[in-house]
């Protein structure tokens, strides 16, 4: 397989906008042909006005092979996407972040020489995403991208430039049909690393709510960080939880991370991960203190 420059990295999710433009304006779809699907393995479900087709793609880059499946379907005026892939690598500065998601929609409009209408900053469950729509010569294309973790997922919908005579019933199916199928995408099962927090002030206090001496105001993680899965981990099939104890700061940095427990293979990425955590800063008595708590990263092959 070819490898892409690195260069081109942040823009390997582009849909074929042109295949898409070749949707030829139909009838609309019934409203009671809409039904959800699910996709257990892409952890999302979404409401469509059929089945989609689904086709999987392996891109070579110089970080390593990803695998892209997308699920395709034309009824009505449009034509339906949704696509996921799981990056080799964890995006995990919001510098990072943001440019990835810029490069997601910089990726659709230069490969399809279309013209960008409008872009937006989106979440989904408090992951972070951006919306866009743009048109060429023969279509017009929405696309929202989330980043959840690893895992990448766009989701759009193409819909032709039909004859002046059908604009107006292309613009009304397009609006029925976009907010339809774009409010309805959900994210389902687990993913492949979770995380659970417990935490203890450094004379021993517990900051959990609800402690019985009322004193305690309980922080809260204001930025959490996924560990990437070690691909030596990922061959071995190892999986399992690993606790790692950090040292937060008065100011709510983590100042030192320790794996205690859990696979070898994964604790040094748990680590890492730990130490980039940033939370709202403790307070007993109204004064910020120094805590101490335990990050349990768990780690689950699909």
């Amino acid at each position: 397989m070819k490898r892409i420059p690195q260069s081109f990295f942040l823009a390997l999710f582009v849909f074929a906008v042109s295949s898409l433009a070749q949707t030829q304006p139909r009838p609309t779809a019934p409203e009671e042909l809409w039904k959800e699907f699910t996709s257990t393995a892409g952890r999302f479900k979404v409401t469509l006005p059929g089945n989609p087709t689904e086709t999987s793609k392996t891109i070579e880059s110089h970080l390593g092979e990803i695998k892209r499946h997308t699920f395709t379907l034309g009824a009505g005026f449009a034509t339906y996407l949704i696509s996921y892939a799981d990056l080799p690598v964890s995006l995990t500065e919001p510098g990072e972040v943001s440019k990835f998601l810029d490069h997601t929609h910089e990726g659709e409009v230069g490969s399809s020489q279309g013209r960008l209408l409008s872009m937006a900053d989106i979440a989904l469950d408090g992951h972070p995403g951006r919306e866009f729509i743009m048109e060429t010569s023969n279509s017009k294309f929405r696309m929202r991208s989330y980043l959840v973790g690893q895992r990448v997922y766009q989701i759009a919908i193409s819909t032709p430039k039909g004859p002046a005579k059908n604009a107006a019933e292309i613009a009304k199916s397009m609006e029925f049909t976009s907010s339809k199928f774009f409010d309805s995408f959900e994210l389902t099962g687990k993913p492949a690393i979770t995380v659970v927090e417990t935490g203890k002030a450094a004379g021993g206090k517990n900051v959990i709510a609800g402690d019985d001496t009322g004193r305690v105001d309980p922080g809260s993680a204001l930025k959490k960080v996924a560990p990437a899965y070690p691909p030596e981990a990922k061959e071995a099939h190892v999986s399992g939880k690993v606790q790692v104890q950090v040292t937060i700061s008065e100011e709510g940095r983590v100042i030192e991370a320790t794996a205690i427990s859990g696979p070898e293979l994964l604790r040094e990425a748990a680590v890492r991960a730990a130490e980039q955590w940033i939370f709202k800063p403790t307070k007993l008595d109204g004064a910020p203190v120094k805590v101490q708590g335990i990050l349990t990263f768990n780690f689950e092959l699909d």
